[in-house]
């Protein structure tokens, strides 16, 4: 009997020890997932994952990342199959149709001399006079600056966004602000995120001015929600182009990502002013972020 209870302990530790190393392994997984996963719930609560200084060298905040040609790519076919998806879906047609006629309407009556302040509070809410200024370029900034604001109407009726979501957002973007140790290696970054920022909405808006500015309050909430996500084409984008080795630092993409959010809602302000100022400051920024960063770089001998 002693032989067979000693068998039967023996038995039931084996089990336990296997038990708990089978229970070890699953959470290493669930650890490792959420690690490399967007969470959205901790977007939510607000976490930052902004630390004071940069990640050198290799950490588990790192994700592979496929080039960039192939990135984009994706994000490109990704973006073609969710409008042919659009076309079967009613309620996003009537939507774009009814913009489609807003647009035409608000860009006619002007034009006709009749510009009472509701029709200007219109223009100015739907991105009417995008497209209008600018020449060229600024038609063509202004065709995707209506798709961005078309864009952000679908996620709002189809539930991909809410204003509590868009509140959250908007706080995630300041809490990459706070609390940092202001070194060249943590400003490069958002300096780089942020003249890019200015350039793109420069050109979405053609010319940058108040009635235009709501592509970059629409451009502002777009980034901060990548931000909170850590997900979307530009995120992937931005990852794979700053990537080393083929891996990129997690905490180097959220910077850059802030900076990006940040330079759209700098680029509302300079729209006071008018004119093509965010190409200049824009392009300054981005000189700036560029020159720290190699030389950051060059100086530690670390991915900046």
């Amino acid at each position: 009997m002693v032989n067979s209870s000693s068998a039967s302990i023996s038995t039931s530790v084996k089990e336990r020890r296997e038990k708990s190393a089978s229970s070890s392994y699953t959470d290493t997984e669930n650890s490792d997932y959420s690690q490399d996963s967007d969470s959205h719930a901790t977007a939510e609560a607000g976490e930052s994952i902004l630390s004071g200084e940069l990640s050198s060298g290799t950490s588990a905040g790192e994700k592979s990342v496929k080039p960039p040609a192939e990135v984009i790519k994706k994000c490109v076919l990704s973006k073609l199959e969710g409008f042919k998806a659009a076309l079967h879906n009613k309620r996003l047609l009537i939507t774009a149709g009814i913009m489609a006629l807003s647009w035409f309407l608000l860009t006619l009556l002007p034009a006709l001399g009749i510009n009472p302040v509701p029709v200007q509070l219109f223009s100015f809410l739907t991105f009417a006079q995008g497209g209008l200024t600018g020449g060229v370029p600024g038609f063509i900034g202004g065709l995707i600056g209506k798709g961005l604001i078309a864009y952000f109407v679908a996620l709002i009726l189809t539930g991909g966004i809410s204003a509590g979501g868009i509140i959250s957002s908007i706080k995630s973007v300041f809490t990459k602000f706070s609390g940092g140790n202001w070194t060249p290696a943590s400003i490069s970054p958002l300096l780089l995120g942020g003249g890019l920022a200015l350039f793109i909405y420069n050109f979405l808006a053609g010319t940058s001015t108040l009635m235009n500015c709501m592509v970059g309050i629409v451009a502002f909430l777009v980034a901060a929600r990548a931000l909170m996500n850590k997900s979307g084409c530009i995120w992937n984008i931005f990852g794979s182009i700053f990537a080393r080795s083929g891996r990129i630092d997690t905490g180097l993409l959220t910077k850059i990502m802030a900076g990006w959010a940040a330079g759209f809602a700098l680029g509302i302000i300079l729209s006071i002013f008018g004119g093509y100022l965010c190409y200049l400051i824009g392009f300054i920024l981005v000189v700036i972020g560029a020159i720290l960063m190699i030389a950051v770089t060059g100086k530690e001998g670390v991915s900046a």
